[in-house]
């Protein structure tokens, strides 16, 4: 499984890495690899999922919730690697 660049639509400065995989039955699971600038942030697993898009879909939905929670943290002024 190889990692390709998973264009969700995030927030500049943020990317995401992804690697995806169809299993026998059909569905789709991976992981996918959070990053802001060049620093590692966040590994998100993908349980499986009916098809691509599904899976997708489910990626950029808790993206978002993280990198959200992420920069709530930064303004708090709390560490948000705790």
């Amino acid at each position: 499984m190889t990692a390709a660049l998973a264009n969700l639509g995030l927030p500049e400065g943020w990317s995401c890495w992804l690697e995806l995989q169809q299993t026998a039955d059909g569905a789709y699971a991976g992981k996918a690899e959070l990053r802001k600038g060049p620093a590692q942030r966040c590994v998100l697993v993908i349980a499986q999922q009916a098809s691509r898009e599904a899976a997708l879909e489910r990626l950029k939905l808790r993206a978002e919730y993280f990198i959200q929670e992420w920069d709530a943290r930064q303004r708090q002024g709390t560490d948000p690697l705790r």
